[in-house]
C-alpha cells in the first residue's frame, strides 16, 4: 500500500522559523556588542535548513556563519600558469588571520553568553540552548575564492575543522541561491519535498530502518537537488515515487552539492558515502511498499 497523499502533505509542512530568528539575532547582538580590531570586517548570516527553509518539526540546532570579508584565501589552479603568477603578484600577506579572527569570536560569545554555555566543536563553535534561544553552530570562517580567470571567481568560505585537521571550503551563499532558483523551477515544490523526504528519513530512524547519522540534512537537500525538475510532480505520491526511482537509477558518482561546485560523494570529512545513499534509496522504495 502506498503512503497517503495526506501524510506526504504532513510531512512536507515548514517547521516553526520564530526561534531560529530569535536565536539568530541574539547571537548577532552579542558579536555586533564585542570590540573588534580596527580594519577587520565581517559579515553574520544564516545557512543550514533555517536559512533555506528546509527545516522541519523537530530541528533544533540553528547554523550561522560568521564570515571575515577583510581577508581570503583562494584557488587558482583552473589558471593558466602565467594567470596564476599575474594573479599572485597582486595578492599582499595577511596581518590577521582565521585563527587570530577564531580566537576572537570565542572571547566575543564567552563574554556575551557566558563561558559555559560556550564549546568547541570540530567544525564550529557550539552554542547551548537557553530558552527561547536554540542552540546553535557558529561557523567561524574567512573568504574563499575558487578562480575560473584572471577576475573571475565563486565565493565561499573556508576554515579548519580542529579534529579532522583539514582546510573545510564550502559554498553557503551559492547553495542558498540554488536552491531558490530550484525552487523558482518546480513551482515551489522543492523545499516542500526536501521537508517531506526528511520527515521519511525520520521515521525511517525511529523504526531502526537506517542508521541515525545514515543521512545527514544536508545530503538529503543535496542529493534532491539533482533530482530532474520534472520529477517534482503536482502530487506529493506521485513526487515520491518519481524521486525514489530517479534514485534507483542515478549515477550517484556523477553528482553534485547543491552549491554546484563539489562533489556530492567522496572520501573526505565533508562528502556523502555513496553506500549510505544507496541504502537510503532502498529504504524510502521499501517504506512505500510497506506502508501500511
Amino acid at each position: 500500500m502506498a503512503i497517503p497523499e495526506s501524510q506526504l502533505s504532513t510531512w512536507s509542512h515548514h517547521g516553526a522559523q520564530d526561534s531560529s530568528k530569535r536565536t539568530h539575532e541574539a547571537i548577532r547582538q552579542v558579536l555586533d556588542a564585542y570590540q573588534w580590531p580596527e580594519g577587520m570586517t565581517r559579515e553574520f548570516y544564516l545557512q543550514g535548513s533555517y536559512r533555506n527553509a528546509t527545516n522541519i518539526r523537530g530541528d533544533s540546532d540553528v547554523d550561522v556563519v560568521l564570515e571575515m570579508t577583510s581577508s581570503f584565501d583562494h584557488d587558482v589552479s583552473a589558471l593558466a600558469e602565467y594567470e596564476q603568477r599575474m594573479l599572485e603578484s597582486t595578492f599582499r600577506p595577511a596581518t590577521y588571520g582565521w585563527d587570530d579572527f577564531r580566537r576572537e569570536t570565542l572571547k566575543a560569545l564567552q563574554a556575551g553568553f557566558g563561558d559555559k554555555k560556550v564549546g568547541q566543536g570540530n567544525k564550529s563553535i557550539k552554542l547551548k540552548a537557553d530558552p527561547p534561544r536554540l542552540a546553535a553552530d557558529v561557523v567561524v570562517g574567512m573568504t574563499y575564492r575558487r578562480y575560473s580567470g584572471y577576475q573571475l571567481y565563486v565565493e565561499g568560505i573556508t576554515f579548519w575543522a580542529l579534529s579532522d585537521k583539514d582546510w573545510i571550503v564550502n559554498y553557503p551563499k551559492e547553495h542558498y541561491t540554488n536552491g531558490a532558483g530550484k525552487s523558482a523551477r518546480t513551482w515551489d515544490r522543492y523545499k516542500r519535498i526536501v521537508r517531506m523526504f526528511k520527515n521519511a528519513r525520520n521515521r525511517l530512524q525511529s523504526a531502526g530502518r537506517i542508521r541515525s547519522d545514515l543521512a545527514p540534512s544536508y545530503f538529503v537537500e543535496c542529493l534532491l537537488f539533482n533530482a530532474p525538475d520534472w520529477a517534482y510532480q503536482t502530487s506529493y505520491q506521485e513526487t515520491y515515487r518519481s524521486i525514489v526511482n530517479w534514485m534507483a537509477q542515478s549515477r550517484f558518482d556523477e553528482l553534485v552539492c547543491q552549491n554546484g561546485q563539489q562533489r556530492l560523494f567522496g572520501p573526505s570529512s565533508d562528502q556523502w558515502s555513496i553506500r549510505d545513499a544507496k541504502a537510503l534509496a532502498d529504504q524510502l522504495a521499501r517504506l512505500w511498499n510497506d506502508w501500511e
